[in-house]
């Protein structure tokens, strides 16, 4: 938005403008660039949007935000005071007039929008499409996990008249959130990468899951494209509706786009395409379906599959998702940013076939959102802890460790080899001098579990002994 002057803004949103006794240096031409809704993440030159929430009222931050540097702030139904050289803008709705700004930013954007939506994967289909779209155009996607009410509406807001694409990752924790969403960014591409047992607290079953992230499919035109999970029986049965033409991926054969000699080793996944061979930069056959979603996008934006196969080699994983470190001899595969029961399933595959001399150990915290299915998925998930991933030890932190060890102990798991613990800080003093070289060792638990703390412990510990 490098054209957006502060008198359009007040046009588009309308509210009361306030300027300072000392005025900004250019007025209401004052040229905004960037929009941030958190006040620690202000920096100079940027326009602080206070949001109300469940927890903050964003206005209350204001002057923090002026203290960073902010040139103006945006509040809704509450007073503030300009700071001098600066402006405020006093609007009905915060959040109603953030999403007018993306809708304005969206009419004048001439490339083609590629939403991506699933229950898993999203971020990284995000991400690959990303690469491969770049070999070739010029384009944005969402950072990190703008994915929600606040997130889609700041990534639009990238989107400037000269990019070829955007890709924006959506997501919801009940129905109707992907529908307002798509309504908002308006795809021409829509991407469902799979459907699972995740935020079933809002759902309330798989079945509601699935109907919500096919809400995407109703936003998509007539003239746009829909690229499916085509091995989910249940997106195939929600897509009969959809206006779009429909791109399947998978590997069955009854897909448009199908994978075939797909092998994963040494921190590689590869698989071909029609002939033409694919390699991935990633741990786990897990990122097949997101990759897959990539190649399918990339060939409807004409890219020849030579240059999408370059797109994929470039691609890199975004941090705590299989980042794959060494400590001390021992292997650390850090799958630490979130988890649900199918993540839960696809950490521990890789866990089982992954190549190491010593023990696999599963250290797991709390699969959060699940509802009243949670104490069952959490037994499931110690189940499969021995019957399919073949662990040797398990260590479970969280409201629910006790149900994911007596569910791996149910499985045949002796009892000293799986404990249950309430925070990963227990672990610590256990886990010192526990790790031995040839160990491999899975982390991996939901956001608000922070797992990632481990990981740095150990890492921490490795530096002290090496020094």
């Amino acid at each position: 938005m490098r054209d957006l002057t502060l008198r359009k803004l007040h046009e588009i949103v309308g509210g009361r403008l306030r300027l300072a006794t000392l005025a900004p240096r250019h007025g209401e031409a004052t040229l905004l660039e960037h929009v941030v809704t958190d006040s620690r993440q202000v920096q100079k030159g940027d326009v602080f949007w206070g949001l109300a929430g469940t927890r903050f009222d964003g206005g209350s931050f204001a002057e923090e935000a002026y203290s960073r540097g902010a040139t103006g702030v945006v509040v809704g139904g509450k007073y503030v005071q300009p700071w001098p050289g600066c402006w405020s803008l006093q609007v009905d709705d915060g959040q109603k007039s953030l999403d007018e700004l993306a809708r304005w930013n969206r009419r004048r954007f001439a490339g083609r929008v590629v939403a991506v939506t699933g229950s898993v994967g999203k971020t990284t289909a995000r991400n690959m499409i990303h690469a491969v779209l770049g070999t070739r155009f010029e384009g944005c996607s969402s950072p990190r996990n703008f994915n929600n009410n606040v997130g889609v509406p700041l990534s639009m807001l990238a989107m400037e008249p000269e990019h070829d694409f955007a890709v924006l990752e959506l997501a919801a924790s009940a129905a109707g959130e992907i529908s307002r969403l798509a309504t908002l960014c308006q795809p021409h591409i829509g991407v469902i990468t799979r459907v699972g047992d995740a935020h079933l607290g809002g759902f309330g079953s798989v079945e509601a899951v699935a109907e919500a992230k096919a809400e995407l499919l109703g936003a998509i035109p007539q003239d746009g494209w829909a690229v499916l999970a085509g091995d989910d029986a249940r997106l195939r049965k929600l897509a009969t509706g959809s206006r779009a033409k429909i791109v399947w991926f998978g590997r069955s054969l009854d897909n448009d786009l199908v994978a075939t000699n797909v092998q994963s080793r040494d921190g590689r996944l590869s698989f071909s395409v029609e002939g033409t061979l694919m390699s991935v930069g990633v741990w786990g056959r897990h990122y097949l379906a997101p990759a897959l979603a990539a190649v399918a996008v990339g060939r409807i934006f004409g890219i020849r599959d030579a240059q999408i196969a370059e797109g994929l080699a470039q691609f890199q994983s975004p941090p705590m998702r299989c980042q794959i470190t060494k400590v001390g001899g021992a292997t650390i595969i850090d799958d630490t940013y979130n988890a649900s029961p199918v993540a839960m399933r696809a950490a521990l595959e890789l866990l089982r076939d992954f190549d190491a001399p010593g023990r696999r150990i599963v250290v797991c915290g709390d699969m959060r959102e699940l509802g009243e299915a949670s104490g069952q998925l959490h037994r499931k998930l110690g189940d499969q802890v021995v019957t399919l991933c073949g662990a040797d030890l398990l260590v479970a932190c969280g409201d629910h460790a006790h149900e994911v060890v007596a569910g791996a102990r149910a499985a045949g798991m002796p009892p000293s080899q799986a404990l249950a613990c309430q925070q990963p800080e227990e672990l610590l003093s256990h886990w010192e001098s526990s790790l031995l070289p040839g160990d491999v060792v899975l982390v991996k638990g939901s956001r608000a579990m922070a797992m990632e703390r481990l990981v740095k412990a150990f890492q921490a510990r490795e530096a002290r002994c090496a020094a």
